[in-house]
């Protein structure tokens, strides 16, 4: 996709120039996120704090897209779609449900729910200055943002899986 006549953007401080009218994600990505040293990288955090200790593997929906939590008698459950994974707290949910919108097959989930507890507002964090990060970019064009975010999710994946 192609920007309408715009040469420069700033994305966190960071001027990025744009080559043949064309979008370079990966700068947006490393401009809204920050450096790999910084606590900000989702998949620095994810790579760094999740990784290294007991997890196990839970498959999801494998698209993005919107997910809800439902309360059930026996704990909670996150919806996508077709797909319901159950969850023993909320915590849980919530960490399955924000991959989830990212659009992940699988992912490790800590057996520990402190630890869980403790990453979510982090993670929450990276990705809602990502979204809010892409709509000041592209604040005229609801359609070029939904295109850079769906973009920018596709790259933050690869990187998940490449571990």
């Amino acid at each position: 996709m192609q920007l309408p006549g715009e040469a420069i953007l700033e994305a966190a401080g960071e001027k990025i120039e744009l080559r043949n009218r064309r979008i370079p994600h990966q700068q947006i990505l490393r401009a809204l996120q920050g450096t790999a040293e910084d606590s900000h990288n989702l998949v620095q955090v994810y790579r760094l704090q999740v990784l290294p200790i007991k997890t196990r593997t839970i498959h999801l929906l494998g698209r993005k897209g919107p997910a809800r939590i439902i309360n059930t008698l026996l704990g909670f459950e996150v919806q996508a779609s077709y797909k319901r994974i159950h969850c023993p707290d909320r915590v849980t949910a919530h960490y399955l449900k924000l991959f989830t919108e990212l659009g992940c097959h699988t992912i490790k989930l800590p057996y520990d729910p402190t630890v869980t507890a403790r990453l979510i507002p982090e993670f929450e964090a990276a990705v809602e200055r990502i979204v809010n990060g892409v709509r000041t970019l592209f604040p005229e064009s609801r359609a070029l943002q939904a295109y850079v975010l769906r973009k920018l999710y596709g790259i933050i994946r690869s990187r998940l899986r490449s571990e």
